[in-house]
């Protein structure tokens, strides 16, 4: 039987998308466990597994009797769920609120969304790579429209520091380094800053992934 004070965290490596809610938990302390499971084994499929998650995808979360997909949607029901433990949201009143929440869903409405592209690679041509990362290129010219001013004047996305929108955004970013990151002092001292995390560290959201057992 699972312990329901433990999350338990359903994935396929450290560094699926299951490594924002880790990183997160690290940072407040809260108790997880991780369950590997594996799309070559048809384990994704599953009639157990698609009970908690019908589409077969992962991470989901299971806390008692909340069973949740989507990694942001994660990440925003923890942050405030154990705001106790330690605060990576602003309070419901507090002004920062609603840029919190703008930086949360642009993480993956806008900037994973063009991200993610970086991973399809297989079976295209030289020619539709190209266009791929042309693409990607274009776009993160638009997204540091956005980021550069807001991090060359503070140190984390939000005034009051860091919170759970830097662990959404830390964890996509890598995947358009060259395009983002590089050549932008503001964004690499930005990334350095968050990859010395202790919780980011033991929560290995930056080492090479393993997937091979995925």
């Amino acid at each position: 039987m699972k312990d329901p004070k433990t999350i338990h965290i359903y994935c396929m490596a450290k560094q699926d998308r299951s490594d924002r809610v880790r990183w997160l938990l690290e940072e407040m302390g809260v108790d997880y466990q991780d369950h590997f499971l594996s799309r070559k084994k048809g384990e994704l499929a599953t009639p157990e597994y698609r009970k908690l998650n019908p589409m077969g995808r992962v991470p989901t979360i299971v806390e008692g009797d909340t069973v949740l997909f989507e990694s942001v949607g994660i990440a925003l029901y923890l942050a405030d769920r154990y705001q106790s433990k330690n605060k990576l949201a602003p309070s419901f009143d507090s002004p920062e609120r609603g840029h919190y929440y703008q930086w949360m869903v642009w993480s993956v409405a806008s900037l994973e969304s063009v991200v993610a592209r970086m991973f399809t690679f297989d079976g295209k041509s030289e020619g539709e790579v190209n266009e791929i990362k042309k693409y990607v290129s274009d776009q993160c010219r638009i997204f540091k429209l956005a980021l550069v001013p807001v991090l060359e004047k503070q140190d984390f996305i939000l005034k009051s520091g860091f919170s759970a929108a830097d662990i959404m955004l830390a964890a996509v970013i890598p995947g358009a380094w060259d395009y983002l990151v590089k050549g932008e002092p503001a964004l690499e001292r930005y990334m350095d800053r968050l990859m010395k995390r202790p919780a980011a560290i033991k929560a290995q959201v930056f080492d090479t992934p393993d997937m091979t057992n995925a």
